[in-house]
């Protein structure tokens, strides 16, 4: 038995930029948005406790340094969420599932089926106020090969759910 391993042309090979991605549901922004605004009053808190536990703070201008060190982590968080909403896409073709998110670094996972070993539908309470849900794929990749979709209509992340479910429980494994 011989064994071959040819090249392949690179400029044949589609441009993932060329795929059909499916934007997030709108309503995940305001739960992005409330996120924030609960992390904005943690740091407020835990600002005050050390502003005011600190004397050496309170009686030197450290309490300023803190409070510009808060109010400089929320507006960046703030402006990260609302750059990178736009780029938060999905979707699912007959041999994968891609996700893309991120603004400053964008990252694109595309997870072939036969790599992946089970997925499940999460939704805390602010997504279930919404009406949306997580759609989480595990996979047998190690080091954050793990895919977790957020942003999608319960009803959407389910009829996935079941669509990858019979995917990789009906096509043979072709690594073998």
């Amino acid at each position: 038995m011989d064994f071959i391993n040819s090249s392949v042309d690179v400029d044949i090979l589609p441009a993932v930029e060329d795929l059909n991605l499916n934007a997030v549901h709108p309503s995940y922004k305001k739960i992005l948005q409330i996120e924030w605004f609960i992390t904005t009053i943690a740091l407020v808190i835990i600002g005050a406790i050390v502003i005011t536990t600190s004397s050496a703070l309170r009686n030197s201008y450290g309490w300023l340094i803190v409070l510009a060190t808060a109010v400089l982590a929320s507006a960046f968080y703030y402006i990260a969420m609302e750059r990178s909403f736009p780029f938060l896409a999905f979707a699912v073709r007959e041999k994968d599932v891609i996700h893309q998110k991120g603004w400053i670094i964008r990252r694109t996972k595309i997870c072939p089926f036969n790599r992946i070993q089970n997925c499940s539908v999460q939704s805390g309470p602010l997504e279930r106020k919404y009406g949306l849900a997580s759609l989480v794929i595990y996979t047998a990749g190690t080091n954050g090969a793990d895919m977790r979709m957020s942003g999608l209509l319960q009803e959407e992340a389910d009829k996935l759910r079941y669509f990858i479910l019979s995917k990789i429980h009906t096509e043979p494994d072709e690594t073998n």
